[in-house]
């Protein structure tokens, strides 16, 4: 797990973080991978890394871990935050990948801890390491670094995939950590009636974590997001004699339109693929192009900082060509 980078580091180039979905990996992205790289002021401007993350485990703990490792990455990479090009990172997001990766932009506050308990934090009893174990999953800050957000075929409501059939096949399947099990044991014998819902430390599977009843999806979605973030949607939708229809109603075939849908993105595309390959298909690789060379423009006109002689001549290119109008296609 971690994140992987397929050339050397490049300071003047500005990162795109693709992160997978459930039961995927980085190859997945492929095929969108070697498209981008086709067009000279992508190439010239952005630099592409892989996140890898187990996806049987609960997406929160996968994004809790994610935002370690971005943190680690920057004091690697950029420890004297002298890279202007480091802070206009850009989130890429296929299914379960989108949660991970909106989950970087959002402030915990005290909604996703008001989830387990009514009672403070601060009483919670419990050794220092399960208690920052515990704290690390439910309090946490939005990203710095992170400016777009690209969420493609994701669950924002949750999953009806995450029926009963198939939670009871990923938990013969799928096996917590034992430290992850031992967390959540210990707290809960140290604190007898102190938590309200114990579900974000005692949900042991991916699946689970998607089913449309859980309580962190109401939390998600009424979060505060960080006000430097722009975000994008693209919804996946199948014919009605497609194959994928016979497993849910309108959508992908994996998620329903209703859970892929968002109204208060910056932008929304919706394109005729499954949930298997809407993150292939042209239409939705030429939108994250769009998004990119858009978001080229904007860093241009508000940086005060001098860029690499690469990034200025594309981005004169990029400002100079007219970009598309995203609108939302009803299905």
């Amino acid at each position: 797990m971690g994140l992987y980078m397929v050339q050397p580091y490049e300071a003047g180039k500005i990162p795109v973080v693709l992160v997978h979905g459930l039961w995927s990996s980085p190859m997945t992205w492929m095929e969108m991978f070697n498209d981008l790289l086709a067009y000279p002021e992508i190439r010239s401007n952005y630099q592409f890394w892989f996140y890898l993350y187990p996806s049987g485990q609960p997406f929160w703990k996968s994004a809790d871990q994610m935002r370690s490792d971005l943190a680690e990455a920057r004091q690697t990479l950029d420890p004297g935050n002298a890279n202007p090009a480091f802070d206009q990172m850009v989130l890429v997001g296929h299914s379960m990948g989108g949660l991970v990766s909106i989950m970087q932009t959002l402030a915990s506050g005290d909604d996703f801890w008001s989830i387990l308990s009514d009672r403070p934090f601060e009483e919670l009893r419990a050794d220092p390491e399960v208690r920052a174990e515990i704290a690390q999953t439910v309090f946490f800050e939005p990203s710095a670094a992170v400016r777009e957000v690209i969420t493609i075929g994701t669950p924002h409501r949750g999953s009806t995939f995450a029926n009963e059939y198939t939670r009871f096949l990923a938990r013969k399947l799928i096996r917590l950590p034992s430290r992850m099990l031992w967390v959540t044991q210990h707290a809960m014998l140290e604190n007898p009636g102190f938590f309200r819902d114990t579900e974000l430390l005692t949900i042991s599977t991916s699946v689970d974590s998607l089913a449309p009843n859980s309580p962190i999806f109401p939390a998600m979605l009424s979060a505060k997001r960080a006000p430097w973030v722009s975000y994008h949607n693209i919804v996946g939708v199948v014919p009605e004699d497609s194959f994928w229809r016979r497993f849910s109603d309108t959508g992908d075939g994996v998620v329903d339109f209703e859970s892929a849908h968002r109204e208060d993105f910056q932008s929304e595309l919706v394109v005729d693929a499954d949930h298997m390959t809407v993150h292939a298909h042209p239409r939705t690789i030429l939108e994250v192009r769009r998004i990119l060379l858009e978001h080229l423009s904007e860093v241009r006109e508000i940086s005060t900082v001098p860029w690499s002689p690469t990034f200025r001549a594309a981005t004169r290119t990029a400002h100079a060509a007219p970009l598309a109008t995203t609108t939302v296609l009803a299905p």
